[in-house]
């Protein structure tokens, strides 16, 4: 009873809980229970000797009844606040710079975490987030909104006075929510979300936990469908860890510095309750996750600080925000490694049933570890170890902190070039083309391949995180496995001008192209055979289209040379247009060869191999492609010249060294991409 005086609204907190969770069930036993609840409340009302033993049973009762009627009733329309306050605009603005100055996959992270844009995460990166128990990083829930809230108050405490605290603490969730926008879920996780700030900036246990009870009670009054939202299960979970564990979490951790003690007590109180509910929900229990949360969680507020600056200063200025967007990448980094790392570990995470049931018994797991931790270190007598005070004047670390930046920037600054003479790498994109060129300071991309998400990845591992520049876009023709990823190329990189073919087909992709040029503001050049491009001390010999009828469907063919390199691109040219080079074979002459269309037959394929006479041959193609390229008859007539594929080598990466060419198989790490849109043939049993 002595809990229930400290925390009056408990009662009526757990009676809402209960009345939503039987209405999920059914309607009529939800009033049923709720009617029995109340008749009970009343009960225990009147016999109370006491006020705040009645006021605590008439909350109690009142909430029964108000949730069981809202069940009755239904639905009530409100006002939609992301149509009252759209701030999509304003989102755009925020995001465009975090796209155009962060490479993937760290611009994902910074999109989901920063703005709630959680679907820019990769399918790959996500599974990693799942795996290593830190999902809840990127989504926007109460537990999301509390470290953000917590981050303000723990940096502010001792600074000023307790309300001013607060106000800080709660302003920042507002401005966050007003980011990621007004929506229910995110709106639930922003009031549980102050509940738990207030409570850390003010100190108040017993009246942060009556809140957080007022809070439950108010949104399953509003919705009690909301019961079964995840987020707004994992909102009150991690809340209510955080109002009941963090301060005796904190004193636990006394001999480490304030910073580190406070930050680890907040990790633990806010993740240890979400574990059951993510068992329940996903079936899987993550067996790294509290390892995980521990590294993970305390690089959240950098991150989130470091992104939120780069997206506010790149709103303004895209110049001015470079450095500071390296430094939210390289918060990104770290926070990717970490995760990848974790989820790489052997039984990372182990599948269980989803359900109630799993729930229960990983939720009894942990109540036994936390009972049963300290009276086994009581019984085998563990020595304290008496750690060494770590107090120090404050000045040191702030300007620590604000060295880590500084450093960072410069450390990059001053990063070695490694531009080489000449390197072509064939990214490994699937079932299309796309070739990164790089001429000594130069950058070119032939085409992009079919899936616009697969190219950001591969430019994200093949670049510089500083570089977010591509001199010249090539779209060699306008088919899906050529231009769809160019799109984002140029929405996405800073771009100085535009390759395409005189007679470019018609369509809805070239609408894109042409849409994407000019938001980009790059020149548009469409060439033909016998021009000439210089990009620096390079050349761009461009050999195809000709003026030939019967090729409908132009494609580039481009001869690129540099020094002692040569490569010879052949896009996807027809057999007609093959024919037409043939007839002055002495220009096909090229150290690289790139055969036409991804390896297919063609009649032309011994005499091109015989004119351009390659050291070097690298087909972009997609494994398990339905058209069976390369064909056979392809593969043939290269049977003398050292060739590489990308569906079994990956991203194949060819730079001149000397007098030779290297070549270097799997060049940028990835995995193999996943299927896209791009048909493949049926996987077989």
């Amino acid at each position: 009873m002595g809990v229930l005086l400290v925390a009056p609204l408990l009662p009526a907190a757990l009676l809402a809980t209960a009345v939503a969770l039987a209405g999920r069930a059914a309607i009529p036993l939800a009033l049923v229970f709720g009617a029995a609840s109340a008749i009970a409340c009343a009960a225990l009302a009147l016999a109370s000797c006491d006020r705040p033993r009645r006021s605590l049973w008439a909350c109690a009762c009142a909430a029964a009844v108000g949730v069981a009627l809202r069940l009755v009733l239904g639905p009530v329309a409100g006002v939609d606040l992301t149509q009252l306050l759209s701030l999509d605009g304003m989102r755009a603005d925020l995001a465009r710079p975090l796209r155009m100055l962060v490479p993937e996959p760290e611009s994902g992270i910074l999109l989901g975490i920063v703005l709630g844009e959680r679907a820019s995460v990769s399918a790959d990166l996500a599974y990693a987030f799942a795996v290593s128990g830190t999902t809840h990083l990127l989504a926007i829930s109460g537990f999301n909104m509390t470290l953000v809230g917590a981050a303000v108050a723990l940096a502010l405490r001792g600074r000023v006075r307790p309300v001013a605290r607060a106000a800080a603490t709660v302003a920042a969730i507002v401005a966050y929510s007003l980011l990621v926008g007004l929506a229910p879920s995110v709106m639930r996780a922003a009031l549980m979300a102050s509940v738990a700030s207030c409570g850390l900036a003010s100190g108040r246990r017993a009246a942060t936990a009556n809140a957080l009870c007022v809070a439950v009670t108010a949104m399953l009054f509003a919705d009690p469908a909301a019961i079964a939202d995840l987020g707004f299960i994992l909102s009150a979970t991690a809340t209510a860890g955080l109002v009941l564990w963090q301060a005796p979490l904190a004193a636990r951790f006394a001999g480490l510095p304030g910073a580190l003690r406070e930050g680890l007590a907040t990790t633990l109180a806010a993740s240890a309750p979400t574990l059951p509910v993510v068992a329940a929900a996903f079936g899987r229990v993550s067996l790294v996750s509290p390892v995980a949360n521990l590294v993970a969680v305390p690089m959240f507020p950098p991150l989130m600080i470091a992104g939120a600056a780069a997206s506010a200063v790149g709103a303004l200025s895209l110049d001015l925000a470079r450095p500071v967007a390296l430094v939210a990448y390289g918060c990104a980094l770290a926070l990717r490694v970490v995760v990848e790392t974790f989820a790489a570990l052997p039984i990372a995470a182990v599948s269980v049933p989803s359900g109630p049931v799993t729930g229960a018994v990983v939720a009894l797991a942990l109540l036994g570890a936390a009972r049963g931790g300290p009276l086994l270190r009581g019984r085998l007598r563990v020595p304290r170890i008496a750690l060494p005070s770590f107090a120090a004047p404050s000045a040191p670390p702030r300007a620590a902190l604000l060295a880590i930046p500084a450093l960072l920037v410069a450390v990059v600054l001053a990063w070695p070039a490694t531009d080489p003479d000449a390197r072509v790498r064939a990214l490994d994109v699937g079932q299309g083309d796309a070739y990164l060129v790089e001429l000594g300071g130069a950058t070119l991309l032939i085409d992009g391949g079919p899936d616009p998400a697969r190219l950001m990845e591969e430019l994200g591992a093949s670049l510089p995180p500083w570089r977010r520049r591509i001199d010249v876009v090539i779209l060699t023709h306008a088919h899906l496995d050529h231009a769809a990823g160019l799109i984002a190329a140029l929405d996405r990189y800073e771009v100085g001008m535009t390759l395409e073919p005189v007679g470019l087909n018609a369509g809805p992709l070239a609408d894109l192209w042409a849409a994407g040029i000019a938001r980009a503001h790059a020149a548009r050049h469409a060439v033909r055979a016998g021009q000439r491009v210089h990009i620096g001390d390079a050349v761009i010999t461009v050999l195809s289209p000709e003026e030939d009828p019967r090729v409908d469907t132009p494609s580039l063919v481009l001869r690129v040379e540099r020094g002692r390199f040569s490569a010879l691109f052949m896009g996807d040219a027809t057999d007609e247009a093959l024919a037409d080079l043939l007839l002055h074979p002495e220009g096909l002459r090229s150290r690289l060869y790139v055969p036409p269309h991804h390896g297919a037959a063609t009649p032309h394929g011994v005499t091109l191999v015989d004119a351009v006479r390659p050291e070097i041959a690298l087909i972009s193609v997609g494994a398990g492609n339905r058209y069976g390229h390369p064909t056979p008859e392809t593969l043939a007539a290269l049977s003398g010249i050292t060739t590489f594929r990308t569906d079994r080598d990956g991203t194949v990466e060819v730079s001149l060294d000397g007098p030779g060419l290297v070549v270097r198989a799997h060049a940028n790490g990835l995995p193999p991409p996943r299927r896209g849109s791009v048909p493949y043939a049926p996987a077989s049993r």
